[in-house]
C-alpha cells in the first residue's frame, strides 16, 4: 500500500506541475514565483536562509532568484541594523503588485483543475496529506519505520 500511495502521489505532483507551470505568467518561472509567493507572505522580508527553509531548496538557487528579482526591480535587499552579515529580501510595489496579479491566477488555474475532485474528497485528501505530512516531519532522514 505504501509504494502505492507514494506512485500515484508522484503522478499527481507531475499533473499538478504540469498545469500550475501554465498558469504562471511567462515572465516568471515556477521557482521565482515561489520565491515571490513567499515574500508576499512577509512584508517585512525574509532573510536569504528563511527563503531557504521555506521553500526547501538550496541556498546557491535561492540566491541566483533573489539576484534576478532584484535586478528587474521586482524585490530589493535592505540590511539588518542588529547584524551587518546579513540582509533581508523584501518586494517592491513593483514586485507585489505582479506577485498578486500572478497568485489571482495561479489560485483560479488551480481551482479549475481540481474542480473535476468532488469538494468533500479535497478536504478528506487534504486531512490525509496534512497527517502523512506530520508524521513524515517527525521522522527525519533515515529514520523512516524506525
Amino acid at each position: 500500500m505504501a509504494i502505492s500511495v507514494w506512485v500515484r502521489l508522484l503522478r499527481v505532483h507531475h499533473l499538478l506541475l504540469q498545469h500550475v507551470r501554465r498558469s504562471v505568467p511567462d515572465h516568471l518561472t515556477l521557482p521565482r514565483f515561489d520565491v515571490m509567493a513567499q515574500l508576499q507572505r512577509q512584508p517585512e522580508g525574509m532573510t536569504p536562509g528563511a527563503l531557504t527553509r521555506a521553500l526547501l531548496v538550496t541556498a546557491g538557487n535561492v540566491t541566483g532568484i533573489v539576484d534576478r528579482l532584484v535586478r528587474e526591480g521586482l524585490a530589493e535587499r535592505r540590511p539588518v541594523p542588529a547584524d551587518r552579515r546579513t540582509f533581508v529580501v523584501r518586494l517592491t510595489g513593483r514586485g507585489r503588485r505582479t506577485v498578486e496579479q500572478a497568485i489571482r491566477r495561479h489560485r483560479r488555474d488551480v481551482e479549475a483543475v481540481l474542480a473535476a475532485v468532488p469538494s468533500a474528497e479535497l478536504r478528506r485528501l487534504r486531512r490525509a496529506l496534512g497527517c502523512a505530512m506530520r508524521a513524515l516531519e517527525g521522522q527525519g532522514p533515515g529514520r523512516a519505520g524506525s
